[in-house]
């Protein structure tokens, strides 16, 4: 097989899709700044609304389809039925090609519909620019999901990577040499294309490809009745991502607060890939595969450490991020954009308390509770309409981040307490106080250091103060288990020269540890 779910093997898994994180996240914070600052609120708002309309042209060719292959094939190979796993990836591969290419129909004919304000007289160049990107990028994003169900999760890290930077060095050429926004947008349609180019070799490395194979009874309908209702709660799920939330904001408020929004998005999702996505990456399959090799009673442990590190994870993120958002937007898009600043501090904190919701979602994907799955995205699709149009027309920004929070939180409780009552699971309530109590005094602390003095280079200095203190307090209150500490002892012994200076003081946090 082209990878493994072992311990020692998530772990490598995660290193890699971390440092993939870091380079990705950095260098799209450099390509929106460069873009903001050289096109301006206005064409940048257009910009952003261009991309947006391509990631909801993916969502809608690929709907179900690459969750659908990560989860089946992961499955199959964690019941060690390679029959099973050649099967479903060739029966997928094509359902994939066939949806893109109906979905380009339809867009083509709905385009009246999505055409964004700024672009008139110029559908022809908006489509095609959507259309030259949506292909590409949706066959590239069926083909990770592929290698992520066969445990190859450096495929999408080597091919982000090198998307990435290809990406980056044509923007800063166009600031240079002051290009217009149609300059930029082909750029961006040119790269998409060169998805294509990047991961067919790296497919071909992980020795993954097609091989003729005939789906069972069994597996096909597993394999429909999956993708049935994933494609039906995707689709959901991407009209109620703060959809109405953009359209809304693109027709009755124009093009610069799209921008804005866009900005802020842009900036809390890098945060959360950049603390998450390598543990968002490996958790529903390797939740799939726990299911496959030992059942529920394997589920419900991996589940209890995800909490405890996503609720981490979320509070790093909303407190480090609300303290740096006001020297991170003055140093990054200027004076120009400090109406982001508002927005993104309420969005980083909303979207950190709600890192909790990815267990949940990776859990809903593996047991197979599809009409549970798809009342929770209809619920969440109506209520997402629901508080975009009673809240964006009177507080515009500020009422997108009001109405998207309502919807998370809701959907989130309620949903959380059934999935858990299914399998039978109970949160770390014990463990998730004490990270709650280490937050509060990294809070405490920094928001004192900033009393003393408001200044932007305090600002920095107490979101590191605040990330230190709720480091320390966590360890200090005993929320990291014995474990945890083991497997930071596993990734001492193996870097040595570099890491080798904290063994003593991990093997002797390891025998203090709860078990």
């Amino acid at each position: 097989m082209a990878g493994s779910f072992t311990r020692v093997a998530a772990l490598k898994s995660a290193a890699i899709m971390t440092l993939s994180t870091y380079v990705t996240i950095a260098l799209g914070l450099v390509v929106s700044a460069v873009l903001a600052r050289s096109l301006g609120p206005h064409d940048y708002g257009r910009y952003a609304y261009l991309l947006w309309l391509v990631g909801l042209l993916i969502a809608f060719g690929n709907h179900g389809i690459p969750i659908t292959a990560t989860r089946l094939l992961s499955e199959s190979i964690g019941a060690q039925n390679s029959q099973a796993t050649h099967a479903v990836h060739r029966w997928l591969q094509r359902a994939q090609w066939l949806s893109a290419g109906l979905v380009a129909l339809l867009f083509i004919a709905a385009f009246p519909l999505f055409k964004p304000a700024g672009w008139e007289g110029q559908a022809v160049l908006v489509s095609t620019i959507c259309l030259l990107c949506f292909i590409p990028k949706s066959v590239f994003q069926f083909d990770i999901s592929v290698a992520k169900g066969h445990g190859a999760f450096w495929v999408e890290a080597v091919g982000n990577m090198l998307i990435s930077v290809t990406y980056t060095i044509g923007v800063v050429v166009l600031a240079l040499t002051h290009a217009s926004l149609e300059a930029n947008l082909w750029w961006f349609a040119g790269v998409s294309l060169t998805h294509l180019l990047i991961i067919a070799p790296l497919l071909r490395r992980a020795r993954i490809r097609t091989e003729k194979a005939s789906l069972t009874p069994e597996w096909q309908g597993k394999v429909r009745h999956h993708l049935v209702w994933t494609s039906m709660q995707v689709f959901l799920y991407a009209m109620s991502n703060r959809t109405f939330e953009t359209y809304l904001l693109s027709r009755l408020m124009g093009p610069a607060e799209v921008g804005f929004l866009a900005i802020a998005t842009n900036l809390t999702r890098g945060g959360i890939e950049l603390l998450s996505s390598s543990l968002s990456t490996l958790l529903m399959p390797s939740l799939a595969h726990a299911k496959g090799a030992g059942g529920f009673g394997q589920v419900r442990r991996l589940l209890t450490d995800a909490t405890r590190y996503f609720l981490f994870l979320g509070l790093f993120l909303a407190g480090v991020g609300a303290l740096w958002a006001a020297p991170g937007i003055h140093l990054m898009y200027g004076a120009q954009y400090q109406a982001v600043v508002p927005v993104l501090q309420a969005m980083l904190l909303v979207s950190g308390l709600l890192l909790l919701d990815n267990p949940l979602s990776s859990l809903l994907l593996i047991i197979d509770d599809q009409r549970v799955r798809t009342v929770r995205s209809v619920a969440y699709f109506v209520m997402s309409a629901l508080m975009a149009l009673a809240f964006v027309p009177s507080f515009g920004l500020m009422g997108a981040v009001m109405a998207n929070a309502i919807t998370g939180f809701a959907s989130f409780l309620v949903f959380g307490v059934y999935v858990s009552r299914q399998i039978d699971f109970t949160p770390p309530w014990r463990d998730m106080r004490r990270i709650a109590v280490a937050a509060i005094l990294a809070g405490v602390f920094a928001g004192g250091l900033l009393w003393l003095n408001g200044h932007l280079l305090t600002q920095w200095l107490s979101g590191l103060l605040y990330a230190l203190v709720l480091t320390v307090a966590s360890g200090k209150l005993g929320v990291w288990k014995r474990h945890d500490v083991a497997l930071m002892i596993n990734i001492a012994e193996r870097k040595p020269a570099l890491l080798g200076r904290f063994l003593p003081g991990l093997r002797q946090w390891q025998t203090q540890a709860e078990v």
